[in-house]
């Protein structure tokens, strides 16, 4: 297929064309200077574009002395498009380099303030997100945001495939879905307004039109969180499914991961490689335990660990991370007790303390990937759990009247769309998987 966009004035090869097998072609190639080694006689130069990297080599007495200075004074980063012709050559790391005939200087990099070609020590990470726009090109998070690419593509391909729907829906609420006060407020024309922690209610909403919708979503959440899977600007891998249950959505979910998994062995296998993640593909069906069993399990755990006594209610974060380890595949945990989940989560039939909810919980120390379940579409149990959860129903009008009219059984979940690209690609911290992270510290650039 023939490739768009190249302007002959300065490519019409990609770096990826420079191989053995296109030896003897003449080639067109532009990009950033990513290596530049000055051997006296010998310049070694290597040009990352989006495709890869290609390596030339100039040598003194092959080239006039303008040419010469052009490729000495060469600096990292700087823009250039090379002319030249494909020679294979075993020692290249492609099998063939360009000799060029040509060297045009597009844009000259000053001296960068950080070091692109990897992490020497981890104080070296506050520097690099203080110079995120200079840090994305480091190898490392070049091979992220390519599995981050993948691992959105595969979704789409999973969900399409699967007679989903995609969906968009608003960012800017009147009410906040998920309640309590972790919420980014905003001036809308004069009324206050906050950004959508989820898009919980309008998925719900969407069934009645195409019955199992998805969409990859921007949430907010204004929480001074400062651990390794939180930040406050995220995306989640949105379903919604009408006449699905709680088994529904765990086997959607199993199902999805293990595509997506499977879809970046077979496309990503360089970059994995430039992470040093070895990447295996999980068992299925995941293992499925309770939250009675999960809560005792993660009491014993930290007691052995960390020596610490598990607080009542909720799995606290040492638990969940205790459980996490604990299992080699992801897991789910399933029946939370209606007093710790959402509103909008429906309970057994026959036990009102009891909701037919679960969450995802990734392996090797991650934690949760997901929250999901049967919801609540009954008008007056739904106005019930609204006011046990302490807020005025009148602000949630529009959604409780919506299951006034042909309100059906569904289920749906959310799926931290950066956390899953964390687990995958293997990194420490959930701000490496995005471009731009906004935490309590950072929101700039």
């Amino acid at each position: 297929m023939e490739q768009l966009g190249f302007d002959p004035r300065y490519k019409t090869h990609r770096t990826l064309d420079i191989s053995a097998e296109n030896e003897g072609e003449k080639a067109k190639i532009a990009g950033w200077v990513v290596v530049h080694r000055d051997k006296s006689k010998i310049i070694f130069i290597k040009i990352r574009d989006a495709t890869g990297i290609a390596q030339i080599v100039i040598k003194k007495d092959e080239v006039d002395d303008e040419f010469w200075e052009i490729a000495k004074n060469l600096t990292i980063e700087s823009a250039i498009s090379v002319d030249g012709i494909i020679v294979a050559d075993s020692r290249s790391q492609t099998g063939a380099e360009l000799k060029p005939s040509k060297i045009t200087i597009l844009q000259l990099s000053d001296t960068l303030p950080i070091d692109l070609s990897g992490i020497k020590t981890e104080t070296m990470i506050e520097t690099i997100f203080e110079h995120r726009e200079l840090s994305i090109r480091r190898p490392e998070s070049i091979a992220i945001f390519k599995i981050k690419h993948h691992i959105a593509r595969a979704v789409r391909d999973f969900y399409v495939k699967n007679g989903f729907y995609e969906i968009w829906t608003p960012y800017i609420l009147g009410t906040s879905t998920e309640g309590g006060a972790e919420m980014f407020k905003v001036d809308y024309f004069g009324q206050e307004g906050v950004l959508a922690q989820s898009c919980q209610f309008y998925k719900q909403s969407a069934i009645a039109v195409h019955e199992k919708v998805f969409g990859i979503i921007p949430s907010w959440r204004a929480e001074k969180s400062r651990t390794p899977k939180h930040v406050v600007e995220f995306h989640q891998i949105e379903t919604e499914i009408a006449f699905g249950t709680d088994e529904t959505i765990m086997q959607i979910q199993e199902n999805l991961l293990y595509s997506v998994m499977k879809h970046v062995i077979e496309h990503c296998s360089d970059d994995l490689k430039v992470l040093g993640r070895e990447l295996k593909l999980p068992s299925l069906p995941f293992k499925r335990i309770t939250f009675e069993d999960a809560k005792k399990l993660g009491t014993k755990l930290v007691k052995e660990q960390l020596d610490m006594d598990e607080p009542e209610g909720d799995l606290s974060t040492p638990a969940e991370t205790a459980l996490s380890n604990h299992f080699e595949d992801p897991f789910f945990i399933i029946r939370f007790p209606t007093e710790i989940r959402g509103m909008y989560y429906d309970s057994d039939p026959n036990d009102d303390d009891i909701t037919l909810s679960l969450d995802l919980v990734a392996s090797e120390g991650i934690g949760e990937l997901s929250s999901g379940g049967v919801r609540v579409t009954s008008p007056d149990k739904l106005i019930h759990r609204i006011k046990e959860k302490g807020y005025n129903p009148d602000s949630f009008k529009w959604y409780i009247d919506m299951f006034r009219y042909g309100g059906a059984p569904h289920a749906g979940f959310g799926l931290g769309f950066e956390r899953l690209t964390r687990f995958i690609t293997g990194v420490k911290h959930i701000r490496e998987t995005i471009m731009y992270p906004r935490t309590p510290d950072y929101w700039s650039p």
